[in-house]
This record gives C-alpha cells, sequence and structure tokens, in this order.
C-alpha cells in the first residue's frame, strides 16, 4: 500500500488523503528527483528517522508564507534547505497526509500506486527572504 517499508503506526490515524494546493522548498530552480525525497533518504546514516514516521514522509506548507517561515527557521540555524518554492497539487490518489495547524507544513505519506516522488511544480520562485 506505501511507498516506504514504514514503522509502526505510520502514517498516524489522523492522516488523511487530501485535495489541495501546497509549497514545496526546492535546491535548484529545475525541480530533481532529489528535491522530493524524504528525509530517511536524504540522511542515510541518521538513525533516528529509521524509526521516525515523519522521515518517511514528504513535506510541504499550505502556504507560501508557511514555506518561507520554515526556510527563514532553518536559515536562522545555519541550514541551507534550498532556494527556491513551488507550488504542488497533492491528490486523494497521492496518499495520506498529516497537516500541522500550527506551522502549516504538510507530511505525505505515498501511496506504491504513485510511479515515483516527483510532483510537477508550477509557479517557481526564488527565496528572497534574507
Amino acid at each position: 500500500m506505501w511507498k516506504e517499508e514504514l514503522p509502526m503506526n505510520c502514517p498516524p490515524e489522523s492522516a488523511k488523503e487530501m485535495e489541495t494546493s501546497a509549497y514545496r522548498i526546492l535546491k535548484e530552480e529545475v525541480p530533481q528527483e532529489s528535491d522530493f525525497l524524504p528525509y530517511v533518504h536524504l540522511y542515510p546514516d541518521n538513525s533516528r528517522y529509521k524509526t521516525l514516521c515523519e522521515a518517511f514522509a514528504l513535506s510541504s506548507f499550505d502556504s507560501i508564507q508557511n514555506a518561507k517561515a520554515a526556510w527563514k527557521r532553518a536559515f536562522k540555524k545555519g541550514k541551507v534547505i534550498g532556494g527556491y518554492i513551488c507550488e504542488i497539487q497533492i491528490k486523494p490518489s497521492d496518499g495520506k497526509n498529516n497537516l500541522n495547524q500550527k506551522t502549516g507544513h504538510i507530511s505525505t505519506w505515498l501511496y506504491d500506486t504513485r510511479a515515483n516522488n516527483l510532483f510537477e511544480c508550477t509557479d517557481i520562485n526564488p527565496i528572497n527572504e534574507n
């Protein structure tokens, strides 16, 4: 059912299918497949991620403002997580999602019926928040 072999009780029961626009932070202006990897694959040596449910999900945000706020938080910690934001469309057939109402962060656990992790990006813009 899932693209990944997930930890126990993952995704959480609160996760649901959604149809929504979302905003993803990209490293470069031209989206690459590597821009759509969950943390468990980006940081395979981090043992904590092997059991953390959210590490198996793709991250996006419910608004450009919330994506920029996340980018700013990372920047203040000295982390460079990307330089662009694109709009993606999440469909019910993609998988289950959990929305953090406080931060606007959306975790998406993909169904195995999805050919790959890559989402079509539209409206790609540089982040100018230094």
